[in-house]
């Protein structure tokens, strides 16, 4: 059983991927139709979606690091944190498969056309797309509660919670 106090080197190097290859599809997702900004936000968002599920499933399944010793309310705001960025990554994910799908078109990963497996639906299409802008924007705020809370702990707690995406350790979640 994995140990309940620290992370294994797979878990940290999907996390810091995961977090340069997020903030790169941020920064991408007003491309225009066909421009390189857009082909990346596609395609690397359809490739890392994939490692980003697995994420949230492998943090589902093993379950999360013994909370640090601080104050119940702190506890409360991370487990909030942590859930809220695990839910919106799913719902991005998902919802970016079913951009393209939804108008019935294939979905393009760097010229590779994964076919929709559904018919055109500008309805569906057109929620879709509101939910992904809006699931996409929360991570601005859920990141920075995320990255503020680790200051906390790597500043102001010393008790190494600060560090646990730093340092693997045997066993770790």
């Amino acid at each position: 059983m994995a140990r309940t106090d620290g992370y294994s080197i797979l878990s940290i190097v999907v996390h810091w991927l995961a977090a340069i290859v997020v903030v790169a599809l941020f920064f991408t997702h007003e491309g225009e139709r066909g421009s390189t900004a857009y082909l990346f936000h596609v395609s690397g968002g359809a490739i890392t979606g994939l490692f980003l599920l697995w994420r949230v499933w492998h943090r589902v399944r093993r379950g999360s690091t013994r909370p640090p010793k601080q104050a119940a309310v702190f506890n409360l705001a991370a487990r909030l944190v942590h859930w809220g960025l695990l839910v919106a990554i799913v719902v991005v994910v998902v919802s970016g498969y079913l951009l393209p799908w939804s108008l019935g078109r294939e979905l393009d990963v760097f010229g590779f056309g994964i076919p929709s497996p559904m018919g055109a639906n500008r309805d569906v299409h057109e929620f879709v797309e509101r939910v992904h802008d809006v699931s996409g924007h929360l991570f601005i705020p859920l990141v920075a509660l995320h990255v503020l809370g680790a200051i906390k702990h790597a500043v102001f707690d010393w008790r190494g919670a600060g560090l646990r995406m730093f340092k693997p350790i045997d066993g770790g979640r």
